[in-house]
């Protein structure tokens, strides 16, 4: 059997995996590293399938967070190739990126496993039960007229702008950037927290 008839076996019996673990400090459900690769590799070895990955570094900078801590921001990009075991010659390569920032030595390991996880869902076309660009609320085009619809009402009065801090870093908010989070995030948050996954 063609390597390309075995990837379409794998590509069925792991068409969707489920968001298995659930960060509760940041509050989202992810799917685990481990349940992913397990079902994963369950899959490729049926067919006769293995695997070579190899990483590379696209970026390492020191960063310093809102509240003055040093930490280390990492960008790794992951080149997955799945062979076949009849023939090791035929083989197809899939490439993913991902980013990792820790105060201590676990940067490359979170941006290697990111990368790793996102050259599956790509390659093998895996749905994940989330979507990136998914918005509780819709941005307007830029030639769309804005809508006329009054705003919900606020459960409770909007506090003064200055006495609005973001709950994870304590950097002043306004109170648009506030309810925007509150109701994306569950908690009042900064743009920049917002960006690195609440």
């Amino acid at each position: 059997m063609a390597i390309g008839a075995k990837l379409s076996k794998v590509m069925t019996a792991c068409r969707y995996m489920a968001q298995d673990g659930e960060n509760k400090f940041q509050g989202y459900k992810y799917t685990k590293a481990a349940s992913m690769f397990g079902e994963i590799n369950k899959a490729l070895t049926e067919q006769g399938l293995y695997v070579t990955t190899k990483f590379e570094l696209v970026e390492s900078r020191d960063v310093t967070t809102a509240k003055g801590n040093a930490e280390k921001f990492v960008v790794m990009k992951a080149l997955v190739s799945i062979h076949d075991a009849e023939d090791p010659k035929e083989f197809v390569t899939f490439e993913g990126y991902g980013s990792g920032q820790d105060a201590g030595d676990k940067a490359v390991m979170k941006s290697n496993t990111a990368a790793l996880k996102y050259a599956y869902i790509g390659g093998l076309c895996i749905a994940m039960g989330d979507d990136p660009e998914e918005d509780t609320r819709p941005i307007p085009l830029a030639n769309s007229k804005p809508r006329q619809s009054n705003p919900p009402p606020r459960q409770s009065p909007p506090p003064n702008q200055g006495d609005i801090h973001c709950e994870k870093c304590g950097k002043a908010i306004t109170a648009k950037v506030a309810d925007y989070s509150q109701s994306k995030f569950g908690k009042r948050l900064c743009m920049d927290c917002q960006k690195k996954g609440a």
